[in-house]
């Protein structure tokens, strides 16, 4: 039997990864055909230090260095923040195109799909709630970061303003997901906190 030259497990990974951001991203917004998702609006320089397939699967989709415009010309470069300061501040702005895994973001034509995102402002928990829960993956996923950057995230999830249950509803999300369990609305996953439920099931009772 010929060896296979695609890495079905990272593939996996990959259509679970985007999925799943698809899912969250609904849940917030009405605006999203199927598949379509927005990137993270910040990922901090230490993730890059990991050689792990699995985490530079999820650098290429949620952090994206370049989107097509409207006509399918590629822009020069993302605007990003590039420290957590930088992004907590408020000093600057910036917009979120739509993206589809394995392909780069797009800016759409239509302003209302690309998510104009400031500190503070309309729905913006709602992107700092993603970040903490990819960068708890990333912890899970390589025990060389735990060790360096735990206290890095949870010192940004206070910023945020998390409590400690919502750090266990998020570390509780992970764990089901890395399990190979789909979180959905109708998921059995359990979570104690109203902003978990709300983030993860969609659930606002």
């Amino acid at each position: 039997m010929d060896t296979l030259k695609e890495n079905t497990t990272l593939d996996n990974f990959r259509v679970r990864l985007g999925t799943l951001q698809h899912t969250l991203d609904s849940f917030f917004t009405s605006r999203l055909d199927t598949f379509e998702f927005y990137y993270n609006i910040f990922t901090p320089s230490w993730i890059h230090e990991s050689n792990i397939e699995f985490i530079k699967v999820m650098v290429n989709e949620l952090d994206p260095d370049k989107y097509t415009l409207s006509m399918g010309l590629v822009s020069e470069k993302i605007e990003k923040y590039n420290t957590l300061l930088e992004l907590v501040s408020g000093s600057s702005n910036k917009y979120i195109y739509i993206k589809e895994i394995n392909k780069l973001p797009r800016k759409s034509s239509t302003s209302s799909r690309n998510y104009f995102f400031y500190y503070g402002g309309e729905g913006y928990r709602h992107h700092l709630y993603k970040l903490i829960f990819w960068w708890l993956v990333v912890l899970a996923l390589d025990n060389d970061l735990y060790n360096k950057y735990l206290d890095y995230v949870v010192d940004a999830a206070d910023i945020f303003g998390f409590t400690e249950d919502m750090i266990s509803d998020w570390c509780e999300a992970v764990i089901y997901w890395l399990n190979g369990n789909d979180i959905s609305k109708n998921c059995n996953l359990e979570l104690k906190t109203k902003e978990g439920k709300r983030f993860f099931l969609n659930d606002y009772n």
